[in-house]
């Protein structure tokens, strides 16, 4: 029997401590008797309210996996405006250009399938039983670096990544935010090492060493937020 579990942590990186302002990152996971799933938000630094924006989207998207429970089908146009439609609810009546965030999940519904998903920036990697590595990431090169996709008014449809994989080729999934991501020379080996070192331990263990470890991040001169979080199985036996 496979079982799901997840861990992550969030930081606020060193210009938002100086300045005495709440992270902007923000993430979630889930664990029902119909699905799991984790969700990692970057709210954009140059709105008000994306701290508020950021949370909202995590709490989006675990909604969006609970609408799309026993549907035969589950189209990335469906998921991506069900999360949409969700953060916008859960936003009111605050401006929604006020409060935008990336977005990066992935969630299993007992399925089969494994349902990925990314808008904006940051970095989401599945790794499978097999050592390959599916990734994914922005396409900055038709715009301007510092811009990015993120959860708006606009229907942002067109600018989301969503896919999917097999649940059974599957040892886990990390999602990070762009603080971690834009700081990687090896993602392969990061997002493997953080896996492997952090997968079989308790998860408030799990949780505290990552924690720990963005706390001490070694890139001189970093400022930003910075959140890890990892959805993976490990076999239970019965006996």
């Amino acid at each position: 029997m496979m079982l799901w579990k997840s861990f992550g942590a969030s930081v606020r990186g060193p210009a938002h401590i100086a300045s005495r302002t709440p992270n902007q990152d923000a993430w979630a996971s889930f664990h029902h008797n119909w699905g799991d799933g984790i969700v990692v938000c970057d709210g954009l630094g140059s709105k008000p309210l994306s701290n508020v924006g950021s949370a909202a989207a995590c709490v989006a998207v675990e909604r969006a996996a609970h609408a799309c429970r026993g549907l035969s089908e589950i189209t990335p146009r469906f998921l991506s405006q069900c999360i949409q439609s969700n953060w916008l609810s859960l936003i009111a009546p605050l401006e929604p250009r006020d409060c935008a965030a990336t977005c990066l999940f992935a969630f299993r519904l007992g399925n089969g399938v494994i349902h990925l998903g990314m808008l904006g920036d940051g970095l989401l990697a599945a790794v499978r039983f097999d050592g390959l590595m599916l990734a994914l990431s922005e396409d900055k090169s038709q715009s301007f670096s510092n811009i990015t996709a993120a959860l708006s008014s606009r229907d942002s449809g067109r600018d989301w990544q969503i896919t999917s994989l097999p649940e059974q080729d599957c040892l886990g999934i990390f999602l990070c935010t762009d603080g971690v991501a834009d700081d990687l020379n090896d993602v392969d080996g990061f997002v493997t090492g953080v896996m492997e070192a952090h997968r079989s331990l308790a998860t408030m263990t799990a949780n505290q060493r990552l924690q720990e470890m963005l706390e001490n991040w070694p890139t001189p001169k970093h400022s930003d937020d910075k959140t890890i979080a990892c959805l993976c199985c490990e076999e239970i036996s019965h006996g």
